[in-house]
């Protein structure tokens, strides 16, 4: 069960030389995954222009409500009733597997990590940390928005590639401009800001 910031960030910081971990994170409040990352681009590091007369597309929010989580929770944990917080039902239904968030050594919710450094975890997360992030509904089909953004991006760019900091940039403007209300962000070390994103594409 990989589901925590600390997670990715244990496998960031063991990647070998000269490899480099890239994540495409469509999920609401995924900004931030990977622990501690720099933040390169941001809603307050950005600027765009407004399209008012653009036709608005057809977008709906993906949440669960907390009663149904933690019903789901409860119902897959069985027997754990005795629990005494969601971090211990959790373990008891993964185990050995579950996120080091709920690991009984995550104290207090402070891990000891290896010392951070400029490193090769690159995040495009489809908004912050407190953000919602949006479907797009086309033809009666729902696709998330950021990712629909971002293939548009890419399909203008093949043959030429674009750095990771204008591919955020330029997914950020047409969700922007289509009027969805989520900050895509860049999360990454100074130096991967403007390598192309997976190092260039045919």
């Amino acid at each position: 069960m990989v589901s925590a910031d600390v997670d990715f960030r244990r496998l960031v910081n063991r990647l070998p030389e000269g490899a480099s971990f890239t994540i495409v994170s469509d999920s609401c409040h995924s900004g931030g995954l990977i622990e501690k990352e720099k933040e390169q681009i941001g809603a307050e590091r950005r600027m765009t222009q407004e399209r008012p007369h653009e036709p608005k597309p057809s977008k709906k929010a993906k949440s669960l409500t907390f009663d149904i989580i933690h019903s789901a929770i409860d119902t897959a944990a069985g027997i754990l009733n005795d629990a005494t917080n969601i971090g211990q039902k959790i373990f008891g239904i993964f185990g050995k597997d579950v996120s080091l968030k709920f690991h009984p050594h995550y104290v207090d919710g402070v891990m000891v990590l290896d010392p951070l450094e400029e490193d090769e975890g690159i995040l495009l997360s489809g908004c912050k940390a407190n953000e919602t992030s949006y479907d797009v509904v086309l033809q009666n089909k729902a696709f998330g928005a950021f990712t629909n953004a971002v293939v548009n991006v890419i399909n203008q760019n093949l043959g030429v590639g674009i750095s990771n900091r204008d591919l955020v940039a330029e997914a950020a403007n047409i969700l922007k401009n289509k009027g969805f209300e989520q900050d895509p962000c860049l999360y990454c070390s100074d130096e991967n800001t403007n390598t192309l994103f997976l190092g260039g594409f045919a």
